[in-house]
């Protein structure tokens, strides 16, 4: 089917009148920048050799038919080792506002107090940020162990060599401050709009996930604007919403900083990395995200799980698409 048919049988609109609608609605393009790189994954693990199962986003029965170990988007397992089980992956994608929501980075003294700590970071700071997370760990445990007695609340399992939600690195780039805060006053006053970086043209592009998801923790019941760490295995984030090209990064979700105050929860947003205008405009992922899925799943070993058949699709595209075309009541 071609796509003015499709688009004349769906939405019964001409193709420019369905231009015009998903211009002016970014939210419906979110869906479908989702539903593509959801698509481009599959193709991706396929060509990697691996055995997909597609999961429903609402099995039969809604919300609480949902298995809360079958939270993502596929079943994997590799072709050439069924035995070492199926993991459970999610695709997800980038903020589109990191740079300019809050108006954060909208003058250049702003950008200066945000790249210098990450350009020149204190002696120690990964132990300081482990630290800090400990300490927030440990009040939330405190309070929430006073609150549920006799309970107790799950254990701070951040890795110290990769702590907290920040894996860029921008170190390198510069000499010393004032070869920074000289880069920076270099930079056009236009280039600080919103309109600059929203087109890519900012002086840093900020890569950083974007998963809202309302979740309550199974242990504890609190609940936080997160995923859950066992919703899935892997996630995988497509790039392309930053760098104009669809890449994945993959990261396996017990092997990243979780929320300090809900252990159970992931944090909403990581930072995977930070472009810089003539600077660092090539990608340098780091651990624990890594840019091969199978040295991720190789060197962080995620624990394999049963194949729950309930939370199957098992429709075919061309099932899918004769559902969506046919005609209402």
């Amino acid at each position: 089917m071609e796509l003015k048919d499709f688009i004349s049988n769906q939405f019964g609109v001409k193709e420019d009148i369905f231009l015009e609608a998903l211009t002016l609605s970014p939210s419906s393009q979110g869906y479908i920048m989702g539903a593509i790189s959801e698509i481009l994954l599959r193709n991706y693990l396929h060509d990697n050799g691996y055995e997909t199962k597609r999961i429903k986003e609402k099995p039969s029965g809604g919300n609480n038919a949902k298995s809360s170990e079958a939270r993502g988007d596929f079943y994997i397992r590799k072709k050439d080792n069924p035995e070492n089980g199926w993991l459970v992956i999610e695709s997800k994608g980038l903020k589109s506002n990191s740079e300019f929501r809050g108006s954060k980075l909208d003058s250049k003294e702003k950008l200066f107090r945000f790249l210098k700590p990450k350009a020149f970071p204190e002696v120690g700071i990964k132990e300081k940020i482990f630290l800090k997370g400990k300490i927030t760990y440990s009040r939330a445990k405190d309070t929430w162990e006073k609150d549920n007695a006799g309970k107790t609340f799950p254990p701070f399992n951040w890795n110290a060599d990769t702590p907290g939600p920040d894996a860029c690195n921008v170190r390198g780039l510069w000499k010393d401050e004032q070869d920074l805060k000289d880069w920076i006053y270099s930079q056009t006053d236009e280039s600080f709009a919103e309109s600059a970086y929203r087109k890519l043209e900012g002086p840093i592009v900020i890569l950083e996930t974007h998963q809202p998801s309302n979740r309550e923790a199974p242990i504890t019941g609190i609940g936080q604007a997160a995923p859950l760490v066992i919703d899935f295995n892997i996630m995988a984030v497509d790039l392309f919403l930053r760098t104009k090209k669809h890449e994945f990064v993959f990261m396996n979700a017990t092997h990243i900083s979780h929320s300090p105050t809900s252990p159970e929860h992931l944090y909403q947003n990581y930072t995977i990395d930070i472009l810089v205008k003539g600077k660092k405009e090539e990608l340098c992922i780091t651990s624990p995200w890594y840019s091969d899925l199978d040295q991720c799943i190789d060197e962080t070993n995620p624990s394999p799980r049963e194949l729950d058949e309930s939370q199957l699709d098992n429709r075919t595209t061309q099932e899918i698409s004769t559902e969506i075309i046919a005609p209402t009541e």
